[in-house]
């Protein structure tokens, strides 16, 4: 990918930004990046610099605590960026999640001052953003439903779900410590719910690998 193909990059994975003038302004100053897997691309407290806008692949947003506990938010996929990010960055404040690649991923970086330059001038660019509240925001409600109605179980059988399908995968690099992370959960809870359902013969647990075989509850 070129800086050039930007324009065409944004008509086809961000419609909402295809806009001649807008579609200009940010190609004059946004870059084209591949960002390696597991590589984060931002800190709680850290000033933002870049925007993402995902052209392909996949990123992790958590909330950490002082103590360095983290819980899942939410993914952004391609054609996609990040509400908070964004939020803060039109705020002019500093990044309140972490950010971390969840494969090879390609990004377009908007750098800050410019994304806060193109909400004064572009209404689709402020379109844009209040269509990244507003897909953010559901998946949090979504969030609350599943933690106040699902079971942890019922929570862990989606998330395998959707974590292989997000990198189309039938074999999970992840430690129980990782999926207890992002459960809100304890490590041993975890590990014995995984347990489970490898005596189900819905997965099979491997060293630092958790291999899908068939992600239904059996009658």
């Amino acid at each position: 990918m070129k800086k050039e193909d930007i324009p065409s990059i944004l008509r086809h994975h961000f419609p909402t930004l295809n806009h001649p003038a807008l579609s200009e302004s940010i190609s004059e100053k946004a870059v084209l990046l591949t960002v390696p897997a597991g590589k984060i691309l931002m800190h709680s407290g850290d000033q933002i610099q870049l925007i993402p806008l995902v052209i392909k692949g996949s990123i992790k947003v958590v909330r950490a605590d002082e103590t360095g506990h983290e819980v899942l938010l939410y993914y952004i996929h391609p054609g996609e960026s990040c509400a908070l990010t964004l939020s803060s960055a039109l705020k002019q404040e500093k990044s309140r999640v972490k950010a971390i690649t969840q494969q090879v991923t390609d990004i377009i970086g908007i750098p800050s001052e410019l994304a806060y330059a193109l909400g004064r001038k572009y209404p689709g660019w402020f379109d844009f953003v209040l269509d990244a509240y507003a897909n953010r925001f559901q998946e949090l409600l979504d969030m609350v439903d599943e933690i106040s109605f699902s079971s942890l179980d019922q929570r862990l059988l989606k998330y395998l779900k959707e974590k292989s399908a997000l990198l189309n995968t039938l074999v999970l690099h992840l430690s129980h410590q990782e999926i207890a992370d992002d459960l809100g959960t304890a490590r041993a809870v975890a590990s014995r719910l995984l347990k489970q359902m490898e005596h189900r013969g819905m997965i099979q647990l491997l060293r630092g690998r958790i291999r899908i075989l068939s992600l239904v509850l059996p009658e």
